[in-house]
């Protein structure tokens, strides 16, 4: 089986994600986004995002939409907990604006923010850095960790598995 790990980071947190899952497959190609790989010449994808003002980046969508009927397992990062009610609803509005058959899975993990973004967020929106707020960026900065790390390979192998059965 021909497997593809492909992926669109800036801050390096989609990155480590997605070597994590490269590693964890045997037979695979990694590369960052935008590539010239095509998904149809793969058996399998895995497809990376990070999360550009609350929705995935245009390097991203652009390759997802091109993989068509190839199956598809989607990982993304975000600065803020995936598992909390905010990162939870960030999930269910990306799930719903990618379905297709042949998505496989989504999982979501979080990553550190670019200062730079965190300080024109600051500026754009007038809001004062808060103390819980800079203690969210401050555990954001923590991740991807090696919990994180072995989670997505774990999670990337059981989906490969699966596909061989």
């Amino acid at each position: 089986m021909k497997v593809l790990v492909a992926y669109s980071s800036i801050t390096g947190n989609t990155e480590k994600i997605g070597k994590s899952i490269a590693e964890a497959i045997p037979n695979n190609e990694c590369v960052k986004l935008p590539t010239d790989k095509k998904a149809e010449d793969y058996d399998l994808v895995f497809c990376g995002f990070w999360c550009d003002k609350g929705v995935p980046d245009n390097d991203w969508k652009q390759f997802y939409e091109s993989t068509g009927s190839v199956p598809v397992a989607v990982f993304g990062t975000l600065g803020g907990d995936p598992h909390n009610e905010g990162g939870m609803r960030f999930l269910q509005k990306v799930k719903n604006e990618i379905h297709k058959p042949s998505l496989l899975d989504l999982r979501l993990w979080q990553g550190k923010v670019d200062p730079k973004i965190v300080e024109i967020m600051t500026r754009m929106s007038g809001k004062p850095m808060t103390e819980e707020r800079r203690l969210r960026l401050e555990e954001a900065n923590k991740h991807p960790d090696s919990k994180d790390l072995r989670e997505a390979a774990q999670w990337a192998f059981e989906i490969f598995k699966s596909r061989q059965a």
